[in-house]
């Protein structure tokens, strides 16, 4: 009787397929933790600028580090107290940046 095997096999689709389909129908519920489609517009220039400010942030700490990786001696600890400046003060200014569009 080949209808274990088959039955075995629709058991478990029809288990796992029930929480795709919840997903799918909680999704439509607000999506974007509950945001709001307009909301969800208006988000999309800001987020676009943090990217780019990360991207540009991102190029600083990469020249920083290679000039840190090339150093010898004192000179490379210097590099390493510029490298962690520099993250100190992109993290600040990051949480400056995102703290003023939250007040929104």
């Amino acid at each position: 009787m080949k209808l274990g095997p088959t039955l075995a096999i629709a058991i478990a689709v029809a288990l796992f397929s029930g929480p795709v389909f919840a997903q799918d129908q909680h999704s439509n519920m607000g999506g974007m933790q509950g945001m709001k489609k307009e909301k969800h517009r208006q988000m999309m220039p800001v987020h676009e600028k943090l990217q780019q400010l990360q991207k540009t942030q991102d190029a600083e700490i990469d020249k920083l580090a290679a000039e840190m990786n090339a150093a010898t001696g004192e000179k490379r600890v210097d590099a390493v107290v510029a490298v962690v400046n520099k993250l100190i003060e992109q993290r600040k200014a990051m949480h400056a940046e995102m703290a003023t569009h939250m007040d929104r």
